[in-house]
């Protein structure tokens, strides 16, 4: 099982997306659920990527490790023990170990254990080596084998620790090479010394390595390089756990890893390297078993290692493989050391309580030892908190990852030791923060920070003891104290993450301790320098999470009580800076601490609530493009207005000094797209209480209004300018707020900013409603001013303002005034331009002077003639009445174009016309586009003036204005903001005027919000055009989709116009049914009656006549009625979810409509009643529908049913996963209905369920289901297991008498075949040649004959009526078929529809008249008229691999054929590529696999690019996961069983190569050849057309006839005819002698050996001759050389050998004569064929020999024709030869023939081979003469440059490249990686939650 499993593991690498990788992880978990053994297989696998250089690759592999052992057993090895035996007590030392002596039997060797109490930080602080982010690679070290580098490693560790209390150098300990351990010496032992006591006799020799001794300095160096050589293969990554399983515990079954004994090296190299090598076996002779299938290394039952020594069972699994990972903590790379904490972290969480115990030994001692190893661990963690030193940034914040990682561990470990050890943990870290008694000479910030890291974990993970330990939490608070006061922000952010998990705890237990804490975290936020300081965003939630507890609001009011300087009144405004931080996660936290405060009543608030901090929050909604952010601060806003509100003459104060401004700010025009409107700078505040100066940037300025370049530049650069701000923060605008100031459409986007200006205004609206109307007049001034406003935006957004504000308005606040001025809007003109909209009217002015330039210069018209244009356009501060606007651009495009035209001299006109129509055409082009920007703008301003009519209850006597403008904007509006502000009029409108009774008004705009409702004909059909369609399916032919449209870019806007009508409407009745709750149909009872009377009309009873007509509205009415249903269901109060059940009746019965467009919109509407009303609706389904999917008679009622499974499928999505398995069988019996679309719209369906299938089994029952219903489902489920397994098929009993004892595994295909019969699937059943495939065909077939007759006899039913099968087979085997329906089913009367048109003719009415019908492929193309009036009930295609070609005629006609059951045989179901598998399926069940493109692109191309030689890892794994998602999908339709796995009794078959040499003369005619040929050949290679392909066929075709013979390519035509003949004539031969032609001499020799041919003694004697041993059959690819071995070999070489011929020429119907006289007469010796005839299921088991002369590209030709003597009857064993030219084209074909079957297998098969292709390099490479051609499927790198040549030249530079180089542009780049990769990784909830 190697290779899939090899897949999984790489995709740990090579995922592309987080969810391929964890897909992956956990098919490797179920993978070792299932094969608990291997474990120790597969974690080195996964083990070795935790060393890999990218970040994602080592936690997807942490995370599988993880997964992996979770499944396994945990250890332990006292279970079977009673807790409470008595034990004998031993004498505990102080730290509960045992006394020091009796531990000394139980330590490892050298590995002494680290203790938490003596540990030495000062020495390790001091002499420590610091961990960076990376080192020199000690090459020395890593080319040891893996066990003696942990070993050195384990010696020097203590060194490295500085535990010596001195800095130890590396050539203290010099490395001593593999090959020549010396025998230990004391000084090896001293250095590795325990820790408490430091004996300093460490001397370390500085000899040389014992390697280099001797050696010269030349040697040395060259030595020296290899071993970097091997190093730097070693520190590749995949090195380095070689041995994990050395002390592997007794119970795991299967072989270790290498030892280092010797005998283990021996079998290192054999078989057991075979496990951990991704190649195939290289000890295999691939030459002599082409079709190798790798099964994996044989694997003795159990190992020597844990025979011969029987400690090694008796320590913990993961002992070995812990030991690397605690080396590799403290490696120089900081990604080995993250890789190894993310290792031991998964590890410990798992298995942590059986670390370091064993067998053997008694709880209480175990227990000392497990704790002993887990204090061990966390000291080496601490000793990385205290010496990392790799701080890395992410965004705004920096990270420390192996910090952060090792506290993770830490935390792990935490989980499974004892209080005592926890608290020991604690006081270390506790040190390492507060450092005083470290005896250092300045504070060490990283060790600060790793030791309040740890201490986070110890908070999070062990919070039970921190609440019962009051030393312990008193600790941490002065730790975090110490760390908010810190200087360094590190240590500040992760202080302040340190305590938020204990907030609620800390309040509750030391309120003492509050207020100094609150004045740190206060103190620490004024002195938070810079924006970009990393904790500001932490310290905000610390400070919001605390201010949440009332405790510390009591608390911070007392001292504010005491001191002045203390009180929220100068403490809030400390946050202020913060508003408009550049991080948006800090804006988001200043606005929740904001929130807090004003919550807290108003006695906190007096101070800080004033019109500064409303003014600053007011800014914050103006410029804020952060969604959440901005609904936030609208939050804060409307809690901070309304609190000061409650005395309306304060809030007047305050706001007083800021309105105006405010006021001009919310009413700023919005430029359009490259011409911004700059915001007034000068009106912002900053939060230190100035206003902003932007240099250059003038307020709304006359002319074309863009800041000078200046100014731009000014804005964009960074912080940091000389100016100091009073409050050291970024100043507003340069930074984050920048483009919106500037107004800058395109970067902000219209959008956005028009979403700013409607929040400033409901922020306005809301404060106006809260004063008094004598606070107002500033207010209204400004508004009265915006509604007269030139610009447009201005005027919207004082409408909408008004709208706001009468909204929320009091009875004391009237907001009648503005009345006048709105109706204004309403009713009378807008002006006919916008100041906003002047670039539209500048370009119209260009383009109509450019169109009167082009009559001057081209048309050569006088100037006197030209109208001149304004140059003021209307808009424009200084334009009069006389300024330019579009009614003069219309006139020149228009009256004066044909005036000037007509005074061009007709010469000139003939010229400049094409010219002036184009310029003329782009100047329309451009008043459209102003007149259409113009009418938006109207439509806008009209629809909020009505708006706010609207939100003033005003009704005018004629209400069509105010309707009509809303109606516009729902239709029209693009801005999604606005349109839904309409929607909300206009249902609020619907409710005025039904409280004022004028139902009228009412009703007609719920008439047109339901017709509107229903214009996109995407999602509501017109009724007009599809009333004619009865048979089709809508659902397969979407209006959208269609391409030939007239006017494509017309279709395009249309649709997009329908679309946001729809939205509009969609919305406004959404809205109504949300106002009006449980009573909306009785409100608004039109909304029933579109819904009802439609349909009760058009459905109880017949379809009324009017209903068909397509000129009548009624039947479009019936369309919108579901459509309505469908639009309304989802937001109707559940109350009314009775009346929509009592619509569905109708709703189903218009599924079974016989109108195409009724089904698929009740389809549609159906679709989502089942989603809203799942219960009800889905019971309504399966009873009523679902049983009419299998109407054979009324094919509209299969349609309905199939239209809404697929539009269920489509809108339920996975919520559809409890009703899955009532769907997949009315689905699957779909799948071969007669017509094409239900079946095309089945399989779309089927493959979409049956990938939930396997998801399915674990759900609990959906509510409300009948019995029955339950019932049916255990049904449907076997039937689910079924497909997916074909043992789980229930038995077939054959019900007729087949004359013949069926095989186990042919009843198994019986009874799969069955299986397909009974739920009407179609299948493959591609069994091994020989398997029997017809014979197990003949039983289902005749089965089923034989079961309809009986059912015919008993019902009558007309789908029951005797109907007869087509079997379609290729002309050879004709004869065979009749043949065997005569031998096993006699009992069926059999007609061969073969021969000659003459007689076909006299057949062909009598076809049904028997029960099969055996006809050819030829045949049937060429009959198919008449083969076509037929019902057939099986079609069966034998060799079914011939239609794969899905364009070729034969394929088109076998799709035609209607039957019940289709059946393809085929021993190879891809021959070249997956394609043909689709075309196969095309035939069975059309549109299961897709339409041709969609499987091109989601299987084929992906398969077929990751074959390709260059392939990036990524198309690697695309192809994988293809190759994997294809064989799920067709898997339970093919059956394919292998001889080898079924046929004990098939003798085997035996592969040879034969291989001859060139003769001289083949040899000089291959070399001149190549001469002449091989440039051209080089050059088509690279080309893709026609010819090239033509003259490279060509080519080799002339290789190939080279390698049999010279005498078939020299002929009298050929260049070199005249020279070859002088040649030969010197030698005294001519061409046909056989010397020049090896393989003939070869083939005789073969014959001979095998007896044939031999000459006996009696030959003389006519009577006698011999029955020889053998039988032969000699197989060619061409004719003429099948005549050359009949004439040369037989006839002149061998003359007494008898043989017989069969070869195209052979008519069909003498084929199947010629096999039964060489089958039955073994006078005959050897049968001569060629591949493509014989090579097609014939059975030719009289011969035992069989020989290829020549070999076919395709490799299931060959392997078929072997296979014609290997098969069911064979008794002897057979042998197969192929002679082969070495060294030419011959032996490429046959590696190329190898790579094929390995892709043949993938799909088909479950084992998966490597894939690889031919490139341009590798059709060159078979023109190659070489020695031996290498195989494309290189299995060992020549000359040791690892990959293929063209891997080695770098494509930037063109040099040639050092192996395992990256390219040369990657240098500069070290590893980039993505800042989520870290939020995700060290989010503490996050890893609680896998703690826990």
């Amino acid at each position: 099982m190697a290779s899939r499993l090899d897949r999984l593991v790489t995709i740990l690498e090579t995922g592309s997306t987080r969810l391929i990788r964890d897909t992956a992880v956990n098919q490797l978990a179920d993978w070792q659920k299932t094969h608990p053994e291997e474990q120790f297989n597969l974690l080195p696998r996964v083990v070795a990527y935790l060393r890999h250089k990218d970040w994602e690759t080592r936690s997807t592999s942490a995370k599988a490790l993880g997964k992996i052992i979770e499944n396994a057993p945990h250890y332990d090895p006292n279970e079977d023990e009673d807790a409470d035996e008595p034990k004998k007590e031993e004498p505990l030392g102080d730290n509960g170990f045992v006394k020091k002596e009796e531990e000394k039997e139980y330590a490892f060797g050298q590995d002494e254990y680290f203790a938490l109490d003596t540990l030495d930080i000062p020495a390790i602080i001091k002499f420590g080596r610091p961990l960076l982010r990376g080192g020199p690679v000690d090459y020395a070290l890593a080319a040891l084998e893996p066990s003696s580098r942990l070993a050195h490693q384990k010696k020097t560790l203590n060194g490295r620790l500085g535990l010596l209390r001195r800095v130890f150098e590396d050539d203290e300990m010099p490395i001593i090479a593999d090959h020549a351990i010396s025998p230990s010496t004391p000084q090896d032992a001293s250095t590795a010394n325990g820790f408490g006591r430091h004996d300093s006799t460490a001397n370390g020799s500085q000899s040389q390595n014992p390697e280099e001794a001797g050696l010269s300095a030349r040697q040395i160096n060259v030595l020296k390089r290899k071993r970097k050589r091997e190093a730097q293969k070693a520190a590749m990554g995949k090195s380095g756990f070689g041995d994990l399983s050395i002390r592997r515990s007794t119970t795991a079954g299967s072989e270790g890893f290498a030892d280092e004994t010797p005998d283990a090296e021996s079998k290192k190299n054999g078989k057991m390297s075979d496990y951990f090598n991704l190649d195939r076996p290289t000890n295999v002779d691939e030459e002599s078993k082409v079709v190798s299938e790798f099964k994996g290394p044989l694997i003795p039952i159990k190992s020597e290692l844990e025979a011969a020594d029987s400690i090694e069972g008796t320590e913990w699994p993961y002992e070995r493989l812990c030991d690397f990972l605690k080396v590799d903590l403290f490696d120089s790379q900081w990604e080995t050391r993250h890789g190894a904490a993310m290792g031991l972290r998964e590890v410990v969480r798992v298995h942590g309580a059986g670390a370091g115990r064993r067998r053997g030994k008694s709880r209480r001692e175990n227990d000392a030892f497990n704790r002993r190893w887990l204090d061990d661990l966390a000291c080496r963690l601490s000793c990385v908190l205290i010496l990392d030193r790799f701080t890395d940034y992410s965004s705004d914040t920096s990270v420390a990852p192996i910090r952060e990682t090792v506290g993770q561990t830490l935390g792990a470990v935490l989980r499974h030791v004892p209080p005592a050890s926890v608290y020991a943990i604690y006081r270390l870290l506790y040190r390492m923060v507060m450092q005083d008694d470290l005896q250092l000479d300045h504070h060490l910030w990283a060790i600060c920070h790793g030791g309040m890291v740890g201490l986070r974990y110890v908070v999070a993970v062990r919070k039970d003891l921190l609440l019962t330990d009051s030393d312990m939490i008193d600790g941490v608070i002065r730790s975090v104290m110490k760390g908010l006061g810190d200087m360094d922000d590190d240590v500040r952010s992760v202080s302040a993450a340190t305590l938020i998990p204990m907030a609620k705890e800390f309040v509750i237990m030391r309120p003492g301790a509050l207020d100094g804490l609150i004045h740190i975290v206060w103190e620490s936020l004024s002195n938070l320098g810079d924006d970009l300081s990393a904790s500001t965003g932490k310290i905000m939630d610390l400070l919001a999470t605390l201010c949440s507890f009332p405790e510390v609001l009591e608390a911070m009011k007392a001292s504010a009580a005491q001191d002045e300087e203390r009180s929220f009144t100068l403490l809030v405004p400390r946050l202020y800076p913060f508003l408009r931080h550049t991080i948006t996660s800090v804006r988001l936290a200043v606005l929740k601490a904001l929130m807090t405060f004003a919550n807290l009543g108003v006695e906190t608030c007096q101070g800080w609530l004033n019109g500064r901090i409303l003014r600053l929050i007011f800014q914050n909604v103006l410029v804020e493009r952060d969604q959440e952010t901005l609904s936030m601060s609208i939050k804060l806003w409307t809690a901070l207005v309304e609190s000061l509100g409650r005395n309306p003459a304060i809030l007047a104060d305050e706001f007083e000094p800021h309105a105006d401004a405010m006021m001009q700010l919310t009413l700023h025009p919005i430029g359009v797209s490259r011409n911004p409107i700059p915001m007034n700078a000068s009106l912002f505040q900053k939060p230190s209480g100035g206003t902003y100066s932007l240099p250059g940037v003038t307020p709304v300025s006359t002319r074309r209004s863009s800041p000078p370049e200046g100014a731009e530049r000014a804005n964009k650069k960074r912080r940091k300018s000389t100016k100091v701000d009073d409050i050291p923060m970024p100043s507003q605008g340069h930074d984050v707020d920048g483009h919106m100031m500037q107004g800058d459409v395109d970067l902000v986007g219209m959008d956005v900013l028009v979403r700013s200006r409607v929040s400033a205004a409901k922020a306005m609206g809301l404060l106006m409603s809260l004063l008094s109307p004598s606070h107002l007049a500033t207010f209204d001034g400004n508004i009265f001013h915006g509604l007269s406003s030139p610009y447009a935006s201005t005027q919207l957004t004082a409408a909408v303002i008004i709208d706001e504000y009468a909204q929320k308005c009091h009875a004391g606040n009237d907001p009648s005034r503005f009345v006048e001025s709105l109706q204004k809007v309403i009713e009378q003109d807008r002006p006919s331009h916008y100041r906003d909209l002047v670039s539209f009217v500048q370009r119209v002015r260009s383009q109509s002077q450019q169109l009167l330039n082009l009559f001057r210069d081209h048309g050569k018209v006088s100037q006197s003639k030209l109208p001149t244009l304004a140059v003021v356009v209307q808009g424009e501060p200084e334009a009069g009445p006389t300024a330019f606007s579009i009614a003069n651009a219309e006139k020149v495009v228009g009256d004066d174009y044909e005036r000037l035209k007509k005074a061009m001299a007709p010469g000139q006109r003939l010229i400049a016309l094409p010219q002036l129509t184009e310029a003329k055409d782009v100047t329309i082009l451009a008043i459209e586009e102003a007149k259409q920007a113009k009418e938006a703008r109207d439509a806008r301003i009209r629809a909020a003036a009505a708006s706010a009519l609207v939100a003033m209850n005003v009704l005018p006597k004629k209400p069509s204005p105010l309707i009509k403008a809303i109606m516009d904007s729902i239709k029209g509006e693009e801005n999604q903001e606005l349109q839904s502000r309409s929607a909300d009029a206009i249902a609020r409108l619907v409710q005025l005027f039904t409280e004022l009774g004028r139902r009228g008004p009412a009703d007609k705009v719920v008439a047109n919000l339901v017709k509107f409702s229903c214009v996109e004909v995407a999602e509501t059909p017109e009724f007009p055009i599809h009333a004619h369609k009865t048979n089709v399916l809508l659902s397969m032919q979407k209006e959208e989709d269609r391409v030939d449209h007239v006017d494509a870019a017309k279709f395009a806007r249309e649709a997009k116009q329908a679309r946001i009508t729809r939205r509009g409407a969609k919305e406004a009745l959404e809205i109504l049914s949300q106002n009006y709750g449980a009573e909306v149909l009785t409100r608004v009872p039109r909304l029933q009656l579109f819904m009802e009377e439609p349909l009760v009309r058009a459905f109880t009873g017949e379809l009324p006549a009017e209903a068909r007509d397509p000129a009548d509205t009624f039947g479009q009415d019936i369309v919108d009625a579901m459509s309505l249903i469908r639009t309304m269901t989802p937001t109707l109060h559940p109350d009314l979810h009775p009346f929509v059940m009592r619509m569905v009746p109708f709703v189903i019965k218009a599924l079974h409509s016989e109108l195409s467009v009724f089904r698929y919109m009740a389809a549609k509407c159906m679709a989502t009643i089942c989603s809203v009303i799942t219960v009800e609706g889905m019971t309504a389904l399966v009873e009523k529908v679902l049983p009419s999917i299998s109407n054979p008679i009324d094919l509209n009622f299969r349609q309905g049913a199939i239209e809404a499974i697929y539009h269920l499928i489509a809108v339920m999505g996975d919520r559809i996963l409890p009703y899955v398995i009532f769907l997949i069988v009315p689905v699957l019996g779909r799948m071969s209905d007669s017509d094409n679309e239900i079946r095309l719209i089945a399989t779309t369906s089927f493959a979409t369920l049956v990938k939930l299938v396997p998801l399915e089994a674990g759900i609990p029952d959906p509510p409300g289901l009948s019995e029955e219903l339950l019932r049916g489902r255990d049904r449907e489920r076997t039937f689910i297991a079924q497909l997916l397994d074909p043992k789980k098929v229930e038995p077939f009993q054959i019900p007729v008498a087949i004359k013949a004892e069926l095989r186990s595994y042919q009843q198994e295909g019986v009874n799969w075949l069955h299986f397909l019969n009974k739920y009407h699937l179609h299948g493959i059943l591609c069994d091994d040649m020989g398997l029997g495939k017809t014979l197990q065909t003949l039983c289902i077939v005749a089965s089923d004959h034989h079961n309809r007759a009986e059912e015919f006899a008993k019902t009558g039913a007309p789908d029951v009526r005797r109907l007869p099968s087509l079997i379609v087979c290729p002309p050879t085997l004709s004869g065979h078929w009749q043949q065997e329906i005569k031998t096993y089913a006699p009992f069926l009367s059999v007609t061969a529809y073969v021969g000659p048109p003459a007689e076909r003719k006299a057949m062909k009415d009598l076809l049904d008249k028997t029960d099969v019908v055996v006809t050819s492929y030829d045949v049937c193309r060429n009959d198919i008229e008449t083969i076509e009036k037929y019902n057939w009930n099986y079609v069966v295609l034998d060799e079914g691999h011939l239609i794969k070609n899905p364009k070729a005629k034969i394929t088109m006609a076998v799709k035609r054929l209607p039957s019940n059951h289709r059946l393809i045989l085929t021993g190879t179901p891809i021959q070249n590529n997956v394609l043909e598998l689709w075309s196969l399926f095309d035939f069975l069940m059309p549109g299961f696999l897709g339409a041709e493109k969609v499987f091109l692109d989601r299987f084929a191309k992906p398969i077929a690019n990751s074959r390709y030689s260059k392939a990036s890892s990524k198309e690697q794994e695309a192809g994988a996961l293809a190759i994997e998602a294809l064989h799920k999908q067709v898997l339970p339709f093919l059956l394919r069983r292998l001889k080898e796995e079924v046929l004990d009794d098939l003798p085997p078959k035996i592969l040879q190569n034969y291989y001859c040499d060139l003769s001289d003369l083949q040899k000089k005619l291959f070399e001149d050849f190549t001469k002449r040929e091989s440039k051209k050949i080089a050059e088509d290679a690279s080309r893709d057309d026609k010819e090239a392909k033509q003259h490279i066929f060509q080519a080799l075709q002339y290789m190939r006839k080279l390698c049999n013979s010279p005498a078939l390519v020299m002929k009298p035509g050929h260049k070199a005819y005249e020279d070859t003949q002088k040649f030969l004539a010197k030698q005294d031969t001519s061409l046909e002698d056989p010397a020049h032609a090896p393989k003939l001499t070869a083939l005789r020799d073969l014959l001979v050996d095998c007896g044939i041919g031999v000459e006996g003694q009696e030959s003389s004697d006519p009577l006698y001759t011999p029955i020889k041993p053998h039988r032969a059959l000699v197989f060619c690819q061409m004719k003429e050389m099948l005549d050359m071995v009949q004439n040369t070999v037989l006839k002149t070489m061998l003359p007494s050998v008898s043989y017989l011929r069969l070869d195209g020429s052979v008519e069909a119907n003498r084929r199947q004569d010629i096999v039964n006289k060489f089958n039955s007469d073994p006078s005959y010796d050897v049968l001569l064929l060629t591949t493509s005839v014989g090579g097609l299921g014939l059975n030719l088991t009289g011969a035992d020999t069989v020989i290829f002369v020549e070999h076919d590209w395709n490799p299931q030709k060959d392997l078929q024709a072997m296979d014609r003597a290997h098969r069911i009857g064979q008794k002897k064993v057979v042998n197969v030869y192929r002679l082969i030219t070495r060294g030419t084209l011959e032996e490429k074909i046959l590696s190329l023939q190898r790579f094929k079957i390995d892709v043949a297998s993938t799909v088909v098969n479950q084992q998966n081979a490597g894939l690889a292709t031919m490139d341009t390099d590798q059709i060159l490479d078979l023109f190659n003469l070489g020695d031996s051609g290498p195989s494309l499927i290189s299995d060992k790198p020549q000359d040791g440059i690892e990959g293929r040549e063209e891997d080695m030249v770098d494509v930037e530079t063109g040099d040639v490249r050092q192996p395992g180089k990256k390219a040369a542009w990657l240098d500069g780049l070290g590893e980039l990686w993505d800042n989520s990769q870290y939020e995700e990784s060290f989010d503490l909830d996050g890893y609680l939650k896998t703690m826990g």
